[in-house]
């Protein structure tokens, strides 16, 4: 169902469910709340929203620079401690979508 809407404010008072939520991004913000995945105890339901974040921002095309890129791994990598089966499930997707250097691959392998 796609709502039509004639002007941007429209948009943004409104509270229907056709509003994507991921619309502002911004890839600086999304990677300062990794920070998250280092609380104890860990709360699953905000690490899956930062993942589902990063994904979204990947596959918007969002070009994520090495040193940004590296940080977002070993942040993620921390989560596979958890027993929640859906975090590890983002994690792997994550992963599996960040962006590698040929010097990160051996990381990957182990992982």
């Amino acid at each position: 169902m796609a709502f039509f809407y004639d002007n941007i404010d429209d948009v943004r008072t409104s509270k229907k469910k056709g509003v994507n939520p991921y619309l502002n991004l911004e890839k600086t913000s999304v990677l300062q709340e990794t920070r998250i995945f280092n609380e104890t105890p860990l709360n699953t339901r905000k690490c899956i929203h930062v993942l589902a974040k990063i994904i979204y921002m990947i596959n918007q095309g969002e070009q994520m620079g090495p040193t940004e890129a590296r940080e977002a791994f070993f942040a993620t990598t921390r989560l596979f401690q958890s027993k929640d089966v859906t975090l590890r499930r983002m994690v792997h997707l994550v992963i599996k979508e960040l962006p590698t250097a040929p010097d990160d691959a051996i990381m990957l392998l182990a992982v």
